[in-house]
């Protein structure tokens, strides 16, 4: 290990503010021009937005709470509701310049602000509204001032600081969980943390969190504890238990997360630490792998019982971004990590789903070649491993910032329609249902998939409709559009909007009257084997609503059954 790092006399504070503030205003301008309207999860929460409360269907409220603030103050439309997105990295970025520089010196400060704000994860994430997006900014302030709090550096501002991040995080996200096992496992082998925790700053810091936590919980409890079942179910424990390949799959959408080279440096940086020798600098590096490692593993065990989503992970890299920068800027020179973070690195871009076999491996051999290339350039010194990384991803910055303000046709040219499916044609398909529930005089919407319902809810907002209502293929609510409670209305002449095609028998068992109106379908693009991407509508009208009993002989009667199912692709005929 080469020698400590030295903090230099600048604090490099002002290019950081610089680099913050101009991708900050990069990023509004982008989402401000942005083609892409709301997915169906951003419509959720501004919904949310509109009944403010302690808790919602299926996430604590901080989200709602948030875009209601800024649809408050600048309207309804798809800017506002993003708009706290990039506002919220930039705050997170900067505690992680104020992390790595209490840690590690001002110049490790400013790299895990780069790392942070331009790692792949975070790009996507400031375009879109997202409970990461929004829990992030907490958990990064939490992290830096309860190491100023170790350190004796935190008086009473930073311990309530601390307290009332942690309270926020926690109703953000309950990923919030992570950092409290960071912090029993910091107490447990750092004496200053434990000291730090216990002393009199330090429970006032969590009594001001448990006591932002309660309101919340309390709601839970009085409704059903609907947050938290949903967050049981949507482990989706109850499948088979052993799915290894599902952890190849997790270890692949990470690199994609916190980029290639700054994952690979991550898992090489963790195994060189297991066999070296401790130290002070080692101390520190402990003290972030605590709330790094676990999560890291935890999700990763998840994926191989039954799944896990490439974000379940977000938590691990603020950490990780001032750990890595932390190491790469100390190691020695080494060919052969540049030459395998190259090759791993172009082999990665192969598993990328809806896109285009050339632009695979166009893409990745750019990537690999620019890694190796710039290895030779810098005597193969990790530490140019980190700004090649940082230049890397903001040039992907840049590409997902182009494909998001300019014409469809450039992802259609790429193959990568399919990834942007989910936030376009909204507009159009809610003008297409507003119209035919006009013209048939229709007493109410119906649905049979919360994306349309979320979909729909809000961009027929602009319309004059009947109730939107969201059919229930179980007995109970599993969604918050099924939660929304089915009304008289249903008794009437209904126009079915159906995206379903094997719930449609289903749906029509609920019916004394249920006829076929034809079809809505909306293209989205192209899939890069040439079939067109459409969003097709099956329409009915119903009248006479009588739900049947949802028992296993009702299951079993309608297993397999589908109705008007979508053409196959011709492409593929």
């Amino acid at each position: 290990m080469s020698a400590p790092l030295i903090d230099p006399e600048t604090t490099y504070l002002r290019p950081v503010l610089l680099v913050l503030g101009g991708l900050l205003a990069l990023r509004i301008a982008v989402i401000g021009f942005s083609s892409a309207e709301l997915y169906a999860d951003e419509a959720q929460y501004w919904r949310w937005s509109r009944e403010l409360a302690w808790g919602y269907y299926s996430k604590p409220p901080m989200i709602a709470w948030v875009i209601g603030t800024m649809t408050g103050v600048f309207g309804n439309s798809e800017f506002a509701i993003r708009l706290a997105a990039p506002i919220l990295h930039a705050i997170a970025a900067l505690s992680m310049y104020g992390l790595g520089r209490a840690m590690y010196g001002a110049r490790i400060g400013l790299l895990a602000a780069l790392a942070y704000s331009l790692m792949p994860g975070v790009t996507l994430s400031a375009t879109l509204i997202s409970t990461d997006g929004v829990l992030l900014p907490f958990w990064c302030s939490a992290l830096f001032l309860l190491w100023r709090l170790r350190q004796g550096d935190a008086g009473w501002l930073g311990a309530v600081g601390l307290g009332l991040c942690i309270g926020a995080a926690f109703l953000s996200k309950y990923a919030t969980l992570y950092l409290f096992i960071g912090l029993g496992l910091t107490a447990a082998f750092d004496g200053d943390t434990r000291r730090a925790i216990l002393s009199i700053k330090g429970v006032a810091a969590l009594l001001i969190a448990a006591a932002m936590i309660t309101p919340h919980l309390l709601w839970n409890a009085a409704n059903d504890f609907a947050t938290v079942g949903h967050t049981v179910d949507n482990a989706n424990l109850g499948g088979d238990l052993i799915n290894p390949e599902n952890l190849v799959k997790f270890l692949s959408d990470q690199m994609g997360v916190f980029g290639p080279i700054s994952f690979l440096a991550l898992i090489g940086g963790i195994v060189t630490f297991v066999v070296r020798k401790r130290g002070e600098i080692d101390r520190r590096d402990l003290w972030l792998l605590a709330f790094i490692v676990p999560v890291i593993v935890i999700i990763a065990g998840q994926s191989v019982l039954s799944r896990a989503h490439a974000n379940w992970a977000a938590t691990a890299y603020p950490a990780a971004s001032v750990l890595v920068s932390a190491w790469l800027v100390r190691a020695m020179p080494n060919r052969w990590l540049w030459l395998i973070i190259a090759g791993v690195t172009f082999a990665a871009f192969f598993t990328i789903p809806d896109m285009a076999l050339w632009a695979k491996a166009g893409v990745g051999a750019i990537f690999g070649l620019t890694i190796a290339c710039t290895g030779a350039l810098n005597n193969w010194r990790p530490s140019g491993l980190l700004w090649t990384s940082i230049g890397l991803h903001g040039a992907l910055a840049a590409v997902l910032s182009l494909f998001l303000v300019l014409s469809p046709s450039i992802t259609t040219a790429l193959g990568l329609d399919n990834a942007f499916k989910r936030v376009r044609g909204w507009e159009a398909t809610a003008e297409m249902v507003a119209q035919r529930a006009a013209a048939e005089n229709a007493t109410a919407i119906l649905v049979d998939e919360r994306e349309v319902w979320h979909g729909l809810d809000y961009y027929l907002r602009a319309h004059e409709h009947p109730p939107l209502l969201d059919w229930r293929r179980y007995g109970g609510p599993k969604s918050f559009s099924e939660n929304r409670p089915l009304t008289d209305d249903l008794d009437g002449r209904v126009l079915v909007v159906s995206y379903r095609a094997g719930e449609r028998p289903r749906m029509r068992a609920d019916f004394e009257m249920f006829e076929g109106a034809g079809d809505l379908e909306i293209a989205l693009g192209e899939r890069s084997n040439g079939c067109p991407i459409t969003r097709r509508l099956a329409l009915y009208i119903a009248q006479d609503y009588n739900e049947q009993t949802r028992d296993q002989a009702w299951e079993d009667q309608y297993q397999g059954l589908s109705e008007r199912p979508n053409p196959p692709c011709p492409a593929r005929e």
